[in-house]
Formats: structure tokens, C-alpha cells, sequence
């Protein structure tokens, strides 16, 4: 497949190489992985530094929590949070910045206080005036497939809050997505996505495609959409994937008796360690950014898995006989 881009203001980024890792920082005071550890400006700027020296080449900055059972945090509140954070960190990196957030009015104060990506989970469908906010800018856009809009009545969406999208899909539209393979729904949802970025003058080169992982969906199906996501790069557009610390990836260690209690050290690190091996899996697969929460396994397991996926461009050796 040929080799794609992913333009935002008046940089580009090419597919076809090394994998970006994109550090998590959550501002928030409930984030499911980190439960409020880098709430606050001055936290959030310096963890968002002590990733990038560990080796991200993008942070994504949150303010708020979309876990399940979490609550809406009112906009005013979330620009508080997050907006701070972008201005301080870009007057000391270059690293792109993106904001995650499904609400315009925050994603307009993001794109004025210099964010470079728009990361919207609900993929242009949960706030109608999204699109039209980053379309009017330079910025790129990453968007998600987001099941609980495409199901809400899913039994593992009663656990999520609202992400809003009310009148974006038909009742029929709904009620064929409920039984229908999850793969379809991810890329017919996806499609009006894009539409809708296309209608406000964001061509495919600006956009990244999320799978949505770990948002209302069954542990089958998280599998089957990490497995199948080539399909979003065959839509044109850059991967963009997260699954650091999902449950399913603790679902799996605690049916094979493995420690994941996040109070011990053992079991948080355990939880790394597989999210990383999702890492290999993904970086081997020409995935163009990974969104982790840490840098030291994901790096090393991205290093390797470019190494194999790039191994025609890989500098040769010849090996040394080893000494004794």
C-alpha cells in the first residue's frame, strides 16, 4: 500500500517509518490510570517534559476524564485545566501538542493557544460544531470511532457517559448497528466523520483514524479492531491508536493469573508490560502513532517491532564472534 501523510499547520508527517509514540497527560483530578497524579499546570507541564526527554514525539493533553462512570466537566472548567498547559509547553518544544477534547469551545481555545492536533473522540459527531472550529484553523484532526454513539443502547455502554452526537445517525442507522460487525460500524461511523471534515474543507491528509479502543466495547471485539486496523489506513487517512492500559488488557492477565492491582508495583507494572506487547503488535503493523502513558516499555517494544517492519532500510551488520 502506498505510503500516506498527515499535514497539520505547515509541517508533515509520512507513514512508512518509525512509529510516533504520543505521551498521555491527563489534567484531570479522575483519569482511570493515573488518578489525578499530574493535575495542575506546573504537574502537567512537567510530566508532559519528562515524557518527550523519555522519547515522545507528541503529547496529547486531556481535561477531562472519559472513562466509564466518570462526569462532564463544564467547559469553562476544562479550558481552565488544558489551556495553560498547551502555552507553557509550546514556548519550550517543538513536539506537537494535541488537545483531547469533543467540545468545540474548548477545541477553539486550544487551536488560539497553539495546539496542533484537534483529538476528538466522538470523530466530528458528538459536537455538531466541532468540524466547523477545526476547519476554519490549520491544525490537524484525529478522530475516533466512538461506540458509545454508534450503540448506545449496547450493554457495554451503559457505562459511559454521554459524548453527545443526538440526531447524527437515523434510528435505522442505529438499530443496523446493533447487530452488525463491529469492523462495518467502525467504518461506516467513520466515513460520516470524515464527510463532515470534508464539508468544512479538511481534506484526508489533515486527519488521523482512531479505532476507538476501549470505549464500549466488548473484549472480543477491542481484539478484533486492533487485529483488522489496517482498515483505516485503506480509508486514506494516518492510524492513531490508544491501548495503554485498557481493561481487556487486564481482563486477559487476570484470566491467566497474572498480578494487575494497580497498588502494587508489580501489578502496575504488569500492565505496562502487555500494553506494550499491543505496542510491538501495532508498530509492526505500520501503525503511525501510539497514544501510551508511559515511555520505557513502549519504547523499547516499538524499537524492535520498527526495526523488523523497516528491516530493507536497516543499516547492516556483521556480528563479531563473541568473547570469552
Amino acid at each position: 500500500m502506498k505510503n500516506l501523510i498527515c499535514r497539520y499547520k505547515d509541517k508533515v508527517l509520512e507513514s512508512g517509518k518509525e512509529t510516533i509514540l504520543c505521551g498521555i497527560v491527563n489534567v484531570t483530578p479522575d483519569s482511570f490510570s493515573d488518578g489525578g497524579k499530574w493535575y495542575g499546570t506546573d504537574k502537567a507541564v512537567n510530566r508532559a517534559m519528562e515524557l518527550i526527554k523519555a522519547g515522545a514525539k507528541m503529547i496529547d493533553i486531556g481535561g477531562e476524564s472519559t472513562r466509564p462512570g466518570s462526569t462532564y466537566v463544564e467547559i469553562e472548567e476544562e479550558k481552565n485545566r488544558v489551556v495553560p498547559v498547551i502555552k507553557r509547553l509550546k514556548e519550550m518544544t517543538d513536539v506537537p501538542i494535541s488537545i483531547d477534547t469533543w467540545k468545540s469551545d474548548v477545541a477553539k481555545a486550544a487551536i488560539e493557544a497553539g495546539v496542533d492536533f484537534v483529538n476528538d473522540i466522538t470523530g466530528f459527531i458528538g459536537d455538531p460544531k466541532m468540524a466547523e472550529v477545526v476547519g476554519k484553523s490549520d491544525v490537524g484532526a484525529i478522530l475516533m470511532f466512538n461506540p458509545k454513539i454508534a450503540r448506545p443502547n449496547h450493554k457495554s455502554s451503559t457505562n459511559f457517559p454521554s459524548f453527545g452526537g443526538a440526531g447524527a445517525f437515523t434510528d435505522e442507522e442505529l438499530k443496523s448497528f446493533e447487530d452488525m460487525d463491529i469492523v462495518e460500524v467502525m467504518k461506516k461511523y467513520l466515513s460520516k466523520s470524515i464527510s463532515r471534515a470534508e464539508e468544512n474543507g479538511i481534506e484526508r491528509e489533515r486527519i488521523m483514524l482512531d479505532p476507538g479502543i476501549g470505549f464500549a466495547l466488548t473484549k472480543r471485539e477491542n481484539l478484533k479492531l486492533i487485529d483488522k486496523i489496517d482498515v483505516l489506513r485503506e480509508m486514506g487517512c494516518f492510524t492513531f491508536l490508544g491501548v495503554s492500559r485498557k481493561r481487556f488488557i487486564t481482563n486477559i492477565l487476570t484470566e491467566n493469573n497474572i498480578d494487575v492491582d494497580a497498588n502494587k508495583e508489580e501489578g502496575f507494572e504488569n500492565r505496562d508490560e502487555a500494553s506494550a506487547a499491543l505496542t510491538t503488535i501495532a508498530a509492526y503493523k505500520g501503525v503511525e502513532v501510539l497514544r501510551v502513558h508511559t515511555m520505557k516499555h513502549h519504547l523499547l517494544a516499538k524499537i524492535v517491532a520498527d526495526s523488523v517492519r523497516l528491516n530493507e532500510v536497516i543499516e547492516d551488520v556483521n556480528f563479531k564472534p563473541y568473547s570469552l
